[in-house]
């Protein structure tokens, strides 16, 4: 007996050799491709992750804004729940890939946040947040980048950007 999941996604191509192929699917154990593309719904899903991680951060060091979130702490910020959910949500909404070169783009000195990012391609966006992930692994506890990153407003201010620009999306 199949439920009407299984069967939608037959009755998108029955021929055999697709029916094997898929039958054959498996867990890909590593990150995507930056060639693959990301979906709507990845990125409102990511908006919401950084959302939700900036409410539990103010909640937890008990401020109202993100200029006033302790970088020394960030011990704390690591052991919460919705860093976690963060950082796997990255990583499953297409936002760290096996293949962006190091580096990525960045924002200068005396250069306001939302101006940089908001300058930035969808590629850009995307590059930034995986050197972010990245360069968190790296620190291994002795820093946070991703706190960092969302003391400075950097992520509130992509999250915006993606939220927002419809420049950024294919055409309907």
């Amino acid at each position: 007996m199949t439920n009407d999941r299984e069967a939608s996604f037959e009755s998108i191509d029955e021929t055999p050799a697709n029916a094997r192929s898929l039958a054959a699917q498996k867990i890909r154990r590593k990150p995507t491709s930056k060639r693959a593309a990301v979906n709507e719904f990845q990125v409102r899903m990511l908006v919401i992750l950084v959302e939700a991680l900036e409410t539990a951060s103010q909640e937890h060091f008990d401020v109202r804004d993100h200029e006033r979130l302790p970088a020394e702490r960030h011990g704390e910020f690591t052991a919460l729940p919705t860093y976690r959910l963060f950082v796997e949500g990255a990583y499953a909404c297409g936002f760290v890939c096996t293949d962006f070169a190091p580096g990525g783009p960045t924002i200068e000195r005396g250069v306001r946040v939302e101006d940089a990012v908001g300058s930035w391609s969808f590629l850009e966006l995307r590059h930034y947040v995986h050197t972010l992930l990245r360069s968190e692994r790296w620190a291994d506890g002795y820093s946070s980048p991703i706190f960092e990153a969302l003391s400075q407003g950097v992520l509130q201010a992509i999250s915006q950007r993606l939220a927002n620009d419809d420049a950024l999306y294919e055409p309907l």
